[in-house]
C-alpha cells in the first residue's frame, strides 16, 4: 500500500500544526507519505510502480480544482477493470450546507480551463456561506442558522479581492456535493466519455452519517452510454433535499416555545 499526497511528510505535517480536524495523536497521525503529487498526476508520481489496482481518496475530490482532470488522472494510474473508491462528504451534513450543489457546466469550464487553482466565484462562496453544521440536528429535521465561520460575504469580499490582487491560491472546498447531485453529474459525465468509469457502486450517506461511498471501475473497452447507465439513479428527496423533521417536531415547531419544551419532553 502507498500513501500519496501533495507535499512531503514534514511540510504536511507543518501545514496542519493544529488543525482542529487533528485526531489525539496531532500531526503525528498523518501517515508518512511515499508518492508526492506533482504536476503530471499520480501516473507519472507513480512511475515505474504503476499502474496500480485501486485506488482510495477519502474527502479529496471536492478539493480539487478541476475534478474532471484529477478523476481521469486517477484512471491513467489504474489497470484496466481497477477500482476507485471516494468518499465524499455529503453537504447537507457538514459546513457547507447552505452551499449550492455543484453543476455539471461549472466541472466542465473548469476542466477546459485546466484549474490549478480555485476559481475565485467558489472562494467568495466557501468563505461566505459555510457554517459550524450539528449533523443530527440536521438529520432531526431542525433548522441550521447561517453563522459563517469567516465573517460573512463582507470577509469573503475581502479574501476573494486579496486573492484576485496576489494571484494566489487557498485551500477551499472546490465543489459541493449531495448523493443525488453526485450521481446525476457522474451520469452525465461518463455519458459525455470524459471518465473512463463505470459506477460499480454507489451507497448514500447513511441516517446519522454526513459522507457517502462511490465506487469507479476503470472500463475503457465499453461505449460511454453503456457504462454511464451502471449509475444509479437517486431518489432526490431521501438523497438530495434535506431531511423532513418527524411529526412531533413539526407540531412541535408551530408551538410557542414555552409549550414546544414540554411537548418534546426538553
Amino acid at each position: 500500500m502507498l500513501y500519496a499526497d501533495h507535499l512531503p511528510t514534514d511540510e504536511l505535517r507543518r501545514q496542519y500544526q493544529g488543525h482542529p480536524t487533528l485526531g489525539p495523536a496531532g500531526t503525528d497521525g498523518i501517515h508518512p507519505v511515499d508518492i508526492v503529487l506533482g504536476e503530471g498526476g499520480l501516473a507519472e508520481a507513480l512511475g515505474p510502480r504503476g499502474p496500480v489496482d485501486y485506488i482510495v481518496a477519502s474527502h479529496v475530490v471536492e478539493h480539487v480544482p478541476d475534478s474532471i482532470g484529477w478523476l481521469r488522472e486517477a484512471g491513467d494510474a489504474l489497470r484496466e477493470g481497477g477500482v476507485f473508491c471516494l468518499i465524499v462528504p455529503d453537504k447537507r451534513f457538514t459546513f457547507d450546507h447552505f452551499r449550492a450543489p455543484t453543476t455539471a457546466g461549472a466541472l466542465i469550464a473548469a476542466h477546459l480551463a485546466g484549474l490549478r487553482r480555485p476559481p475565485l466565484a467558489t472562494v467568495y462562496e466557501h468563505f461566505a456561506r459555510t457554517t459550524p453544521v450539528d449533523a443530527g440536528a440536521v438529520w432531526d429535521g431542525r433548522p441550521v442558522p447561517l453563522q459563517p465561520i469567516s465573517g460573512g460575504p463582507v470577509e469573503a469580499l475581502s479574501i476573494t479581492a486579496g486573492l484576485a490582487e496576489t494571484g494566489a491560491s487557498v485551500d477551499v472546498h472546490c465543489a459541493v456535493f449531495t448523493p443525488f447531485s453526485f450521481a446525476e453529474l457522474l451520469a452525465e459525465l461518463i455519458g459525455l466519455d470524459l471518465l473512463p468509469f463505470e459506477c460499480a457502486a454507489l451507497e448514500p450517506t447513511r441516517p446519522r452519517e454526513s459522507e457517502f461511498f462511490v465506487l469507479l471501475r476503470k472500463r475503457t473497452d465499453r461505449p460511454a452510454e453503456e457504462r454511464a447507465a451502471t449509475v444509479p439513479r437517486l431518489d432526490p428527496d431521501r438523497h438530495g433535499a434535506l431531511p423532513r423533521p418527524t411529526w412531533p417536531q413539526r407540531i412541535g415547531q408551530q408551538l410557542p416555545k414555552r409549550w414546544r419544551r414540554a411537548f418534546l419532553g426538553r
